[in-house]
């Protein structure tokens, strides 16, 4: 089994990344891809999951032990295949996925990409009580979500807000960096820098 990966990322491709580890190629499927580009030709650890069926294997990576940790919990349910799993992921916060399970909110769950009622009422039955004691990493605060209130949409933060948006992030982790980026911002940093600096906060946490 592969725990992880420490390796300079080689290439973005439509659906994964390339991962360069003493001379040999590993692709990696990952949540929105170009969310990596900042990291091109540079080193990136991602927690993995090596999945194997007869006709097929492939790895799967993730930022923090959490999201792999769901991921495995979708892979559990009758229908959920690793795509499917992988996409709703990369189509809202893992955080928003959970509270939808618990909730019953099948509505939520059809809007994600391959989940069908069916399927929603499925994940719904073997996954709400299990997700009820499930732990995520949330690193949203409430001077955050204040922060993000005042001054979202103003200035050089809704260019930020767009560029970042476009790139696959969802709201909060769009808030999260805006946040940590106030001074940067403030003093007057150029758009393309304040990206790169964005990408790198979100990477690491």
């Amino acid at each position: 089994m592969i725990e992880f990966l420490q390796a300079t990322l080689y290439s973005i491709e439509e659906d994964s990344i390339i991962l360069q580890v003493n001379g040999m190629g590993y692709q990696v499927f990952v949540p929105n891809p170009i969310q990596y580009s900042v990291f091109l030709d540079q080193p990136l650890f991602v927690y993995t999951h090596h999945h194997m069926r007869e006709d097929w294997m492939g790895l799967f990576g993730f930022k923090t032990k959490e999201e792999r940790n769901l991921f495995r919990l979708f892979l559990s349910v009758s229908g959920i295949g690793p795509k499917v799993a992988l996409s709703m992921l990369a189509q809202v916060e893992p955080k928003q996925v959970i509270q939808a399970i618990v909730r019953e909110d099948e509505r939520t769950l059809t809007k994600l990409p391959g989940v069908g009622k069916k399927t929603a009422q499925r994940i719904i039955l073997d996954l709400k009580d299990k997700l009820k004691e499930f732990t995520f990493k949330d690193t949203t605060s409430d001077k955050i979500e204040a922060y993000a209130t005042s001054h979202m949409d103003k200035g050089k933060d809704a260019d930020l807000q767009e560029a970042l948006k476009a790139l696959g992030y969802h709201d909060q982790e769009v808030q999260r960096a805006i946040y940590h980026l106030t001074g940067a911002i403030d003093q007057g940093e150029s758009i393309d820098i304040l990206i790169k600096k964005a990408l790198q906060i979100l990477m690491k946490e």
